[in-house]
């Protein structure tokens, strides 16, 4: 599931990302994935403070339950 969303492993892994529904307000939270098999979340507005970390199989579980498709 991971590689068929991400296509190109160089621009999906090791960088910050935020959904393109977030641009019209300014605000939402952003994700890290890491080839290591962890996740971040952080808030786009305060990006120094807390992150969360899940392992990437949480992650795209969480994705999949919120998204209705689990």
């Amino acid at each position: 599931m991971l590689e068929t969303r991400a296509g190109d492993s160089q621009s999906f892994f090791g960088r910050w990302r935020k959904s393109h529904y977030s641009y019209d307000i300014g605000t939402c939270c952003e994700v890290l994935n890491l080839t290591t098999g962890e996740s971040f979340v952080r808030d786009s507005v305060h990006p120094d403070d807390a992150r969360l970390r899940f392992e990437n199989r949480e992650w795209m579980t969480f994705l999949a339950v919120s998204k209705g498709s689990f």
